[in-house]
């Protein structure tokens, strides 16, 4: 029975790759703003025979987008003269994905909720086209549950910290899953020190390597200052008084940012107090931005996402696209997640639950304090919005699991 279960799991698992697979070849390359902006950086590296920051451009940028992210672009037209090969890869990622997940929740829960988990996150209509991009989002989430998995089911925690911290470079949100991860360790007590250290070793390895090639210390993005301080004030006015610096390198422009930002704040507590719920509700109100890979001839559109817009979708109701009906179908289905996952809270037990309820807490804290709220940034946080969903499942429907 043991081996029939298993065998369910790992079809189940390469079904959805090879559907992940089968979406880019049919829908192609998704051009969203962001993966347009990776690939033009990318090409500019590759012209300057450099990698991402280019050392001739560290007084050039404003700020620093997903070093990792634009690097694995580079490498792939570097090697291949394309980014299909890395979309190839991504695709094989969101595949194991979907194992990480179903190991780690078998073993922080139970096998059955893992299977409920499984199916819930290869159902998802928003977890399909993801690879079509080259989107930082799928490489975080990728290392992020692989350094769990490493850590939680492997017992390589060491491993596990490192490989959270590559995550991290793809994407500045490492310090989330690590900070959990140490919280969980330490609830089930196990030793703490272990994954910082191996996520430290790490990036001092990336930093490393960068100062060797650039002159700074460089191990993850620096866009957090400048964007919270752009969405927190106003766009003319920080974007002008940063243009004035314009000899600082990247990592002065960045403190010229953050002072800047907290310049603002000292007189404006109060307005940055209630900007927050407005980025809760923008970063939580809407899940259709992967829909776009459905999009016909998206490539010439001037705006992609108007036509999924949740402003689009109020306002053409019920006269809808069959790509609108399909987005209107994972918005319900994201709500429901979210509604469960929020009710699983009645089944709290400190030793199982604190992992993702860490995880969403904490990411989503990070978001309101130092984010600006967009509907994109809750796409990481989402794997544990599904394990918990299961959990309310499991318990509606068996009540088998007693913490």
């Amino acid at each position: 029975m043991q081996n029939s279960h298993h065998k369910i799991v790992i079809i189940l698992i390469a079904v959805f790759t090879i559907l992940q697979l089968i979406v880019l070849l049919v829908f192609g390359y998704t051009p969203y703003p962001d993966s347009n902006g990776y690939i033009e950086l990318a090409k500019e590296c590759i012209d300057r025979n450099d990698l991402y920051p280019m050392v001739s451009r560290l007084n050039d940028y404003y700020f620093l987008w997903n070093v990792g992210a634009i690097n694995a672009v580079v490498f792939s037209l570097k090697m291949f003269n394309s980014v299909l090969p890395l979309l190839i890869v991504y695709c094989l990622m969101k595949g194991f994905t979907a194992f990480f997940i179903h190991q780690i929740t078998k073993t922080i829960f139970t096998e059955k909720i893992a299977f409920i988990t499984l199916i819930l996150y290869i159902i998802y209509p928003a977890n399909y086209g993801e690879g079509t991009s080259t989107h930082s989002e799928l490489p975080f989430i990728f290392f992020t549950l692989l350094g769990l998995w490493l850590s939680i089911t492997k017992k390589q925690v060491f491993a596990g910290g490192m490989s959270l911290a590559f995550a991290n470079w793809f994407r500045p949100m490492g310090i989330v899953f690590l900070i959990s991860l140490m919280i969980y360790l330490f609830i089930n007590k196990k030793q703490i020190w272990k994954p910082l250290v191996g996520y430290i070793s790490m990036i001092l390895v990336i930093g490393s390597l960068s100062y060797i090639r650039t002159g700074l210390f460089i191990y993850q993005a620096k866009t957090g200052w400048m964007a919270l301080t752009d969405y927190s004030t106003s766009h003319a006015t920080a974007s002008l008084a940063i243009g004035e610096n314009s000899h600082l390198n990247i990592s002065e422009k960045d403190t010229e940012w953050k002072k800047l930002f907290f310049e603002w704040l000292k007189d404006h507590p109060k307005e940055y107090m209630m900007q927050m719920p407005r980025k809760l509700i923008n970063t939580y109100v809407s899940d259709n931005v992967n829909m776009c890979v459905f999009l016909p001839d998206k490539a010439e559109k001037e705006y992609m996402y108007e036509e999924l817009s949740m402003k689009t979708l109020f306002s053409h109701f019920p006269h809808y696209s069959s790509i609108q009906w399909l987005t209107i179908l994972n918005l319900l289905y994201y709500y429901t997640i979210l509604l469960t996952a929020l009710l699983s809270i009645k089944y709290f037990n400190k030793n199982t639950f604190l992992l993702p309820i860490s995880i969403i807490s904490l990411g989503t804290l990070i978001l309101l304090f130092v984010g600006h709220g967009e509907a994109r940034f809750h796409i990481p946080l989402m794997p544990f919005f599904l394990i918990l969903s299961a959990l309310f499942i499991n318990q509606l429907l068996w009540k088998e699991y007693n913490g």
